[in-house]
């Protein structure tokens, strides 16, 4: 019985001594590659499909953006904004316009080298939510989206954000002030 009680309390100590060691957030958090982030495989429609295409497909993966490629390279993005912006805002048919005449051309796209800061920069300054990671052949491999880069530094303060109620607990629906 001492045995099993001994053993319980090294068991215990130990995940003591791991949850003491903290993850931390700092420089070098922004300077690790992107390899590093969970992300998304691309979903990649070829130059010649339809819009009407690409929505049904992004629909039906739930996702917010596809790569268009030719003969495998990326060649561009089309987002849900984009098909929200310029074809559903201008009352233009999905299922007779080629995906290459909407999408964004030549989207800028990286390596999966590169950290994670160079990224949300380009983000940042870009107004991008999803960036193509692609490979020394121009073959996209990844995409990194703006939650992928949310999740990493939410790991950071996983008791913090993830244990928190449904719903703030201090609400009020009555305007205060004078």
């Amino acid at each position: 019985m001492a045995e099993e009680e001994e053993m319980l309390d090294d068991e215990l100590q130990q995940m003591f001594v791991e949850s003491e060691r903290a993850k931390v957030l700092d420089s070098h958090t922004f300077s690790q590659p992107v390899h590093f982030l969970k992300r998304i495989d691309p979903i990649c429609l070829e130059e010649g499909a339809t819009v009407q295409q690409a929505m049904e497909t992004m629909i039906a993966k739930k996702i917010g953006c596809m790569l268009i490629t030719r003969k495998r390279k990326l060649t561009g993005i089309l987002t849900e904004g984009d098909v929200a912006r310029k074809i559903v805002g201008a009352k233009k048919d999905a299922t007779k316009i080629l995906v290459e005449n909407f999408m964004t051309k030549d989207p800028e796209s990286f390596e999966p080298g590169v950290t994670i800061a160079y990224v949300l920069n380009a983000m940042v300054v870009g107004g991008y939510r999803h960036i193509p990671l692609v490979n020394g052949k121009h073959e996209p491999i990844a995409v990194i989206s703006v939650n992928d880069i949310v999740r990493h530094l939410v790991s950071f303060f996983s008791e913090e954000v993830l244990n928190l109620p449904p719903k703030p607990m201090n609400t009020t629906k009555d305007r205060e002030g004078a």
